[in-house]
Order: structure tokens, then sequence, then C-alpha cells
């Protein structure tokens, strides 16, 4: 998100930088979720990999599916909170106008 200054000091919010920074969390949130697929612990093949080295292998990937569940949760608070920034700033604006048209 974009946080230009108007001519009076005040943040302007770029309700389309918005929405692309939106994309993009969306995207890497995504990648995140295919990542945790390819990684599932569950995937490993049993036949391969014994004792000891194949604990190992399915405690890291464990640990990891959780960080990567973590950042998905990250990624939607973003989102939520890009969100609610726009329409509050929305919502401003549009009590500016509602305020100057009474003025007027």
């Amino acid at each position: 998100m974009s946080g230009l200054r108007d001519t009076s000091g005040k943040i302007v919010i770029d309700e389309a930088e918005a929405e692309s920074d939106v994309r993009s969390i969306q995207s890497a949130r995504s990648k995140l979720e295919e990542a945790k697929r390819y990684l599932d612990p569950r995937n490993i093949d049993g036949s391969r990999i014994y004792g000891a080295t194949r604990d190992a292998l399915e405690e890291q990937l464990t640990r990891i599916s959780y960080d990567m569940s973590q950042w998905q949760e990250r990624c939607d608070a973003s989102v939520k909170y890009i969100r609610h920034v726009v329409a509050s700033y929305k919502q401003t604006d549009k009590d500016f106008a509602a305020k100057a048209k009474e003025l007027n």
C-alpha cells in the first residue's frame, strides 16, 4: 500500500494500489497452500525412509507446515486490514463530502 501524502500532509490511500497489494498477498497465500500440500508429512514414503531419519523428517515437515499455516493466517489478517483501511477512508471521504455539501 502506498503511503503517499497530499499537500496538507495527510496520507492518501490509493484504492487501486491497495487492491494490487491484496492480490499479491492472496497469490503468496496460494503459493503457501501449494507448498504445504507438497511438504505434508503424510506424503513421506514409508517404504523408503526408516527410523530416526523418518522421524526427524516428519518432525521438521510438521513444523514447517505449522509455520506456513501461521503465515497464511497473517496473509488473511493483512488482506482484512487493508480492506478495512480502504473502507474507513472511503467512509471518511463520504462524510467529508456530505459535510461540504451541507456547508454550501
